[in-house]
């Protein structure tokens, strides 16, 4: 009993931080609806004015797309997906892929495949399974 009790207890650090991450990500991906939005309607403003002076108008950008990155440190936070990574070794992810890792890990927890010792190794194992991952298949 007391094994499953400490792999249930690792497990929910595991369920807290992707709780704490998808609130960060829904909180970040509500910031950027509001530029999105603004942008889109100055775009409609900028075009009605061109088109009216007799002018080509412009072509609205692309909706914003939103992820997470996983830093070497640890450290997770959302982003908005480019194509380039904002550091060397960071992990670019949708948050659904971040989804799947984070339940990877607890069962990886679960089955006593994964120990951790102390609660700030878990991002640590999460970059750490991701990259696994994401050398295995590369379209994250």
């Amino acid at each position: 009993m007391p094994e499953e009790f400490e792999r249930r207890f690792w497990a929910s650090h595991v369920k807290a931080l992707l709780q704490t991450v998808k609130a960060d990500y829904e909180n970040f991906q509500a910031k950027a609806q509001k530029v999105d939005f603004l942008g889109q309607f100055m775009t409609l403003g900028i075009g009605v004015a061109l088109k009216a002076g007799g002018m080509q108008p412009i072509v609205p950008p692309p909706p914003i797309q939103l992820g997470i990155v996983i830093l070497p440190s640890g450290e997770i936070k959302p982003t908005v997906l480019y194509e380039r990574r904002p550091q060397q070794d960071a992990i670019l992810l949708s948050i659904d892929r971040f989804e799947a890792i984070a339940q990877r890990l607890m069962d990886g927890i679960m089955k006593g495949e994964i120990v951790p010792e102390s609660e700030e190794e878990i991002p640590k194992l999460v970059y750490s399974l991701a990259l696994k991952v994401a050398q295995s298949s590369p379209e994250l």
